[in-house]
């Protein structure tokens, strides 16, 4: 169960990958760093897709935030759409953000991420971007090279559950490190 704590933490909801997705997609981010293509490199396990990035948020904040949640979960059928291409923010010539997305979506999780976001800005948050369905892999310091061409097999990503995650500082390694604080099941 999500315990408030007595801090600000830093919060977004997302979906969490299975351990098969999650091993298919470290596999292709192990094939690109084979490659020699210079990047920061996400660990195995904090590889998931962003929904609702919230920021820092008041402990007064966090029963409303959850209650959107599991109401949003609730309301919403579980769905599965596939992981499909290797792509990069802002384009592949200039890569800074490496990422697995989907070439197709789906309503499923347009509506999914739209109810979502807008179920949190009547409580003040803000979303500038539309979501896309993209597990981010790795992070371009300086675009030098275009993103090398891999060759993905179409990985399949179940999504039965919303999860709350908080991003904890990491400085010893000069990252951070994403828990699980709660989860919201999908309808079936």
């Amino acid at each position: 169960m999500f315990e408030p704590a007595a801090r600000k933490r830093r919060l977004f909801v997302g979906i969490d990958l299975n351990p098969q997705a999650r091993d298919a997609c470290a596999r292709i981010l192990e094939e690109l760093r084979k490659t020699g293509f210079a990047a920061k490199y996400e660990e195995a396990e904090k590889l998931h897709v962003t929904l609702a990035f919230l920021g820092f948020v008041e402990p007064s904040r966090y029963e409303e935030i959850v209650s959107k949640l599991v109401e949003v979960g609730a309301r919403s059928k579980a769905f599965s759409f596939l992981l499909d291409k290797l792509a990069a923010f802002p384009h592949e010539r200039r890569p800074r953000v490496v990422y697995i997305g989907a070439h197709e979506q789906g309503a499923p999780f347009r509506m999914l991420a739209g109810e979502l976001r807008n179920g949190y800005v009547p409580l003040g948050f803000e979303f500038r971007n539309d979501s896309v369905a993209h597990v981010t892999i790795a992070k371009v310091k300086e675009a030098k090279r275009p993103l090398p061409l891999i060759e993905l097999v179409p990985i399949p990503l179940e999504v039965r559950e919303l999860v709350l995650f908080e991003s904890l500082p990491n400085p010893a390694h000069r990252t951070s490190r994403y828990e699980r604080l709660l989860t919201a099941p999908c309808r079936s």
